[in-house]
């Protein structure tokens, strides 16, 4: 990598192309609590990511912006902070269950979703993401014993009853849905990925690609671009860091804080794991990805500034390579 690298220059070669953002968990993930709580959707939020070489922001909508403000009139002013600092928002990142067993927290929960799909349409923001939720226990996915099995393709029939009208309220609003494939939601591998598409063949309805929540399942991230690049909305940026004494010793369900040597893995920023980005980005280009790469700081290991930082070099150099 090169020291002297500038991102802005870069992203200024890439504009109206692919747009590197940040996602705004950073300050949640990043930050103690209670300097967390004081960084919400503002000036000197947006001033701070552009300032990180960043052209593009995805905004956690439970985490950072208000969104009944949003639709009581405050759009405008919502999208004029992101026009002042050079930002594109590239998504509204919203994770419910929205599968949970208990039907009136189900129906709370989808009622504030599609709160946030109108806020989205409001700011001209094309794409929400989001879980498929989930409403049996997690270790019904272990087909044993095989009354789960049952269970788990009853979770499909509920998946198309809720799903159906949240979609078709998307897509009115002309948003796009992009649900992120995550261990203990319905849709977290290929197979299930492909069982989605399979329940629900709706135009509103596609992926977040975080390649992290792949590759420490040891799935090619690289297979699930090229099996479903058409459906690919959004793409998060994490990689995966393994132990692998550890590996060997007690798989990928090892347990622990994301910073304990007694994991068998943890995510990391791009660059400091096992991902093959050049791979990925270039897999993604070369099939007419043109969306936003989207930032998500998850490393134990660095802070806000210095991971952030170092993920924007990162990939912007791939990207310069790859001319994308």
């Amino acid at each position: 990598m090169r020291d002297n690298l500038n991102p802005s220059l870069i992203l200024s070669r890439l504009e109206g192309m692919l747009t590197l953002s940040l996602f705004t968990n950073a300050f949640s993930y990043c930050l103690p609590p209670i300097e967390a709580e004081k960084w919400v959707w503002s000036e000197r939020m947006a001033e701070f990511i552009r300032a990180l070489g960043y052209g593009g922001v995805e905004v956690s909508a439970k985490r950072h912006l208000d969104v009944e403000r949003v639709l009581s009139g405050g759009a405008s002013n919502v999208r004029g902070i992101a026009e002042k600092s050079g930002l594109e928002i590239v998504a509204l990142s919203s994770h419910f269950n929205h599968l949970d067993a208990d039907k009136e927290r189900r129906r709370s929960f989808n009622q504030r979703f599609l709160r946030v799909v109108e806020a989205a349409s409001l700011l001209d923001v094309p794409v929400v993401v989001t879980f498929s939720g989930m409403p049996v226990p997690l270790d019904y996915l272990y087909p044993y014993p095989e009354s789960n099995i049952d269970k788990v393709e009853g979770a499909w029939s509920e998946f198309r009853a809720v799903w159906g009208p949240l979609l078709d309220f998307a897509a009115q609003h002309d948003v796009k849905v992009a649900v992120e494939p995550h261990y203990g939601q319905l849709v977290f591998n290929t197979q299930t990925i492909s069982r989605m598409f399979k329940e629900l063949d709706h135009r509103a309805l596609g992926i977040n690609f975080d390649p992290s929540h792949l590759a420490w399942q040891l799935i090619d991230p690289v297979v699930v671009v090229e099996k479903f690049s058409e459906k690919i909305f959004h793409t998060h940026l994490k990689d995966v860091e393994f132990n692998e004494g550890v590996l060997r010793e007690n798989g990928v369900f090892s347990v622990g804080k994301w910073s304990s040597a007694e994991r068998s893995w943890r995510f990391r920023v791009p660059g400091k794991g096992v991902i093959r980005w050049s791979e990925v980005l270039g897999s993604l280009v070369a099939l007419g990805y043109r969306g936003a790469l989207s930032f998500e700081h998850e490393d134990p290991l660095m802070g806000l500034e210095e991971g952030a930082r170092e993920a924007c070099v990162f990939i912007s150099e791939l990207l310069a390579k790859l001319d994308a």
